[in-house]
């Protein structure tokens, strides 16, 4: 039985897009780039690395980028995604798929070099247990990029119009947005480091595709930040590395 937040569950078409992302029909997202520039500088040829919530598979696009020959592995909850990256990707050799939850260990026995968790956290009613199994599955680095703020909320978006005896949404998706402190807390408890790095995006590529490929939902911007409906996205990538003894 999926909870009421795993909108993807029941509408995983929800996110069309990304599967056009991952077969080369739209171009990469901005955050796609970002993390291509994050990773250049700690990548190395032999490195293993992992998507945690990949989805169809649209950030290996970049990944290619970097080495066409990179030892890929993407994981997500849902089946849908999977399959349809295993199709997608199918004569990529050095890429593979899996599903597993961000809610259970997902490789400690064997972590990878890198991992990288984008755009995900924030839906989960909880980022603490899920950030422990990504840095778990960690050797080296992650990269995790999130919504980040003064304050934490924990935010529902209602799909649909029902509700429950108690006034709860049947349906909805968290927007949750956490502090640098609780994120930093969290991992030095785990043994890692987290340094903070400002969302890079260009402003003109996310109003065209606001109004092109989304038919006016989605992020827009507005005085240079990112916004949601009614919700200021205040994206950042947090890099974790092992804590400096």
């Amino acid at each position: 039985m999926t909870e009421a937040w795993q909108i993807w569950a029941d509408k995983p078409e929800k996110e069309g897009t990304l599967a056009n992302r991952a077969k080369n029909k739209l171009p990469q997202m901005e955050s796609t780039k970002q993390l291509v520039k994050l990773l250049r500088p700690l990548y190395k040829p032999g490195m293993r690395i992992l998507d945690v919530g990949c989805n169809a598979g649209h950030y290996l696009r970049g990944i290619l980028e970097l080495d066409a020959k990179a030892s890929y592995t993407g994981v997500d909850a849902y089946p849908y995604y999977i399959n349809q990256a295993k199709e997608i990707y199918k004569d990529l050799p050095n890429a593979s798929f899996e599903v597993k939850d961000v809610f259970n260990p997902l490789f400690p026995k064997k972590p990878f070099d890198i991992t990288y968790c984008c755009n995900v956290l924030l839906h989960l009613p909880d980022f603490r247990r899920p950030l422990r199994n990504i840095l778990e599955s960690t050797a080296k680095v992650s990269l995790v990029r999130t919504l980040i703020g003064e304050r934490a909320t924990i935010v529902k978006l209602v799909e649909g119009e029902e509700f429950d005896e108690k006034g709860e949404p049947k349906k909805f998706t968290y927007q949750n947005t956490y502090t640098k402190a609780m994120i930093a807390r969290c991992a030095a408890s785990l043994g890692w480091d987290a340094e903070f790095i400002d969302d890079e995006f260009d402003a003109k590529v996310l109003a065209s595709e606001h109004g092109k490929l989304k038919s006016g939902g989605g992020t827009r911007v507005i005085d240079g930040r990112q916004i949601d409906g009614n919700i200021l996205f205040n994206w950042a990538f947090i890099r974790f590395t092992p804590a400096k003894k």
